[in-house]
């Protein structure tokens, strides 16, 4: 019998991220031949990781895949996606977007889409970069005039007395008429495409297991986030873990290059990358060939 491959799969410790992989995790799905090896860690230590080609599977934000497109494929699989909404820029006191000039504003990391769209539509805020979970906090306190709330944060921050400046990521969708790419998973593409197209189906399997039996996974990925007090998960797994998530569609297909092109505009890298997504075979053949 061959030695099982390790395989290292990192994601956010954020309950929609955890539960595309529940399944897998806890042995309700099986990708024969690996040994599986989960790892959690914020956005922006994932972006970094993917620079540096740690993990073989990884989210990471969509605005960081320029800068690792030659090490790393898109999984057709775990794309969050905004429609008509995203990251939410919100202050202590109501603010305008014009009111934030020259202020400083937190962010979950630099680069991350946040960030991204935060430049994009106020570019002349001074963005600061904090732990994404903090950031609400250090905005209720004072510390910085307004911040980016992602992951389970979008929907906890009115529990804090926060206002909303603006949803950043459905004023990106407006604008472009197109829904927001906010995070892929990538895998490396030295697995090879035959096993990358396996691992690829397997997430899928996985993720659809959690979408069939919600009250069993969420039940156990409430756990991140804000919580069970924070009273966010059911909500903010719907967002951003649904048949969006199972398979990318054509619309979001067409988003990558538009969102990569305003990277391109604003100086962030020299060209649109070519986009490699990986699709994954069919539950059936990867049956077979298990």
């Amino acid at each position: 019998m061959a030695p099982r491959k390790r395989l290292r799969i990192a994601y956010t410790p954020d309950s929609d991220d955890a539960f595309y992989y529940d399944a897998l995790e806890n042995g309700r799905v099986a990708l024969p031949g690996y040994e599986l090896d989960f790892h959690r860690q914020p956005m922006s230590v994932l972006n970094r990781a993917a620079r540096d080609n740690v993990y073989e599977v990884t989210a990471i934000s969509s605005v960081v895949y320029p800068q690792i497109a030659d090490r790393y494929a898109i999984l057709s699989v775990g794309t969050s996606v905004g429609r008509d909404y995203g990251p939410v820029l919100v202050s202590r006191e109501p603010r305008t977007l014009a009111d934030l000039a020259g202020q400083p504003v937190g962010v979950g990391g630099i680069p991350t889409t946040g960030w991204f769209l935060l430049r994009y539509l106020c570019p002349e805020a001074v963005p600061i970069e904090r732990p994404f979970d903090r950031i609400a906090d250090a905005v209720s306190a004072g510390e910085l005039e307004a911040g980016v709330m992602i992951h389970e944060e979008l929907l906890y921050y009115p529990q804090l007395g926060l206002h909303r400046v603006v949803d950043l990521g459905a004023e990106w969708c407006r604008r472009n008429n197109l829904p927001l790419p906010v995070g892929l998973n990538v895998i490396r593409r030295d697995l090879g495409l035959a096993a990358m197209q396996r691992i690829c189906a397997a997430i899928r399997r996985s993720l659809q297991y959690g979408l069939a039996h919600s009250d069993e996974v969420l039940a156990r990925v409430c756990r991140f986030g804000r919580g069970v007090e924070g009273q966010c998960t059911n909500r903010f797994v719907a967002m951003f873990a649904n048949e969006d998530s199972v398979c990318m569609p054509a619309d979001v297909r067409i988003a990558l290059p538009v969102l990569f092109a305003q990277l391109v505009a604003l100086g962030l890298y020299d060209r649109v990358p070519p986009i490699e997504i990986i699709e994954g075979v069919s539950p059936a053949r990867l049956l077979q060939a298990a």
